[in-house]
């Protein structure tokens, strides 16, 4: 190859490179490879038209802070079951139309729509409690961010849970991925 032929080539890959690297970074959300505390996950779903829709953790409490939220928010918030403890995640979801025919509400709060897992990868029940207001539930409207908190019990030994979001237990139909969040 010519040396000019291969500088043009070497700057086009560099080029490219540059700008698909972080495309394919953003799409390795994983088990093994939750976004970060305060990340945006960008991802799509399908609601009668395609959506956008953007996920970022933006706040964790944990243990006895955690349970004082709890118990200051109702009196009837129990105690976690015997090594288990309280982990409350501050969630803002964002909800975009592709179109500007696209108008369709997005259902937030299905128990099974935000799980916590393990760091070995083991399902954490479900818990009910009420959480501190905001809660994250309710009707997410087209290009209007919706804020709040949904908790979880997760093991006291466990230093590295995550949380998945489905989004097919929301009302949307089948398209879109599970997503992946650190809770550490």
């Amino acid at each position: 190859m010519k040396p000019r032929a291969f500088m043009g080539f070497s700057l086009v890959m560099a080029l490219m490179i540059a700008v698909f690297a972080p495309m394919a970074k953003a799409q390795d959300n994983s088990p093994s490879n939750p976004a970060a505390i305060g990340a945006p996950v960008k991802s799509t779903l399908e609601l009668g038209g395609a959506y956008d829709i953007v996920i970022t953790v933006l706040e964790i409490v944990r243990g006895k802070e955690a349970l004082q939220r709890l118990k200051t928010t109702s009196l009837s918030n129990k105690e976690p079951k015997a090594g288990y403890e309280y982990l409350l995640a501050r969630i803002k979801f964002e909800l975009k139309p592709r179109s500007v025919s696209d108008k369709r509400n997005f259902n937030l709060g299905s128990l099974m729509q935000w799980v916590a897992y393990s760091s070995d990868l083991k399902e954490y029940k479900s818990v009910s409690v009420a959480v501190p207001k905001p809660e994250l539930t309710g009707e997410a409207e087209p290009n209007k961010a919706v804020e709040g908190w949904v908790a979880f019990a997760v093991d006291q030994k466990d230093t590295k849970p995550i949380m998945t979001f489905d989004p097919a237990s929301g009302a949307a139909t089948l398209r879109g991925k599970v997503l992946f969040f650190k809770l550490f």
